[in-house]
């Protein structure tokens, strides 16, 4: 697979690690960009150059923080469900450095791609302090949990596809955890699209518990997009 570093080499000590990855499809021309930090995807360009996706000027791509834009993954909580004792918003997958998986690069006339990987006993930010968090490094190594998480990323001449795996690695069968996850993601809107409900909106909903964080509101979805 055709992999290569945009960034120039820094002495910052955030930059030198999150340089970011690009993955070609040499077929098509498609390309995808990836954060090690989070495992973000930053950028999809179709064949044509057609960018998906958008990344906030404000956003920090140094390894800071969690990237604003893109495709930020979120686990084991969606928003701060007060579940996990200090864990910020989102959970710990955004916040911690992924590795590329050296032996699962390829680069074909169906596509090209990658799989990054993050294992809980490598996890060093975000993980929650208190005794209400089953993710914090104390808890998780007198309970014997873990887990190892696996993104898979693929780009081809107009598509991209991201598959996030979660195993539980746990040192006993009998452990197990809820969890809440998800692609948060940041999609590119051009012009005044992003106003006009006939052309900017979501469908394939209905029938789902609705909780609106704004308005308090809960109902179910109906049909309308």
């Amino acid at each position: 697979v055709n992999i290569f570093c945009l960034t120039k080499a820094t002495t910052n000590m955030f930059t030198s690690k999150n340089e970011p990855i690009v993955i070609t499809h040499t077929a098509s021309g498609a390309s995808t960009t990836i954060l090690p930090y989070g495992a973000t995807v930053t950028s999809f360009l179709n064949a044509t150059g057609h960018e998906s996706l958008f990344v906030s000027h404000l956003a920090k791509t140094d390894g800071s923080k969690a990237t604003r834009g893109g495709i930020p993954l979120v686990f084991p909580q969606f928003g701060q469900s007060g579940r996990y004792g200090t864990m910020p918003q989102h959970g710990f997958l955004r916040n911690n450095y992924w590795k590329v998986e050296d032996g699962d690069k390829y680069d074909t006339e169906e596509g090209a791609g990658c799989t990054f990987s993050l294992n809980l006993n490598n996890v060093e930010n975000a993980r929650g302090a208190g005794e209400d968090s089953i993710w914090s490094s104390e808890s998780s190594t007198q309970s014997g949990l873990d887990c190892t998480l696996r993104l898979s990323v693929k780009v081809s001449a107009t598509s991209l596809t991201t598959t996030l795996t979660i195993q539980n690695t746990s040192s006993q069968s009998d452990i197990d955890f809820d969890y809440q996850t998800l692609f948060h993601t940041y999609f590119k809107i051009y012009g005044s699209k992003a106003l006009d409900a006939n052309l900017c909106n979501v469908a394939g909903l209905e029938g789902y518990n609705v909780d609106d964080k704004i308005t308090g509101d809960q109902y179910v979805q109906d049909d309308k997009p």
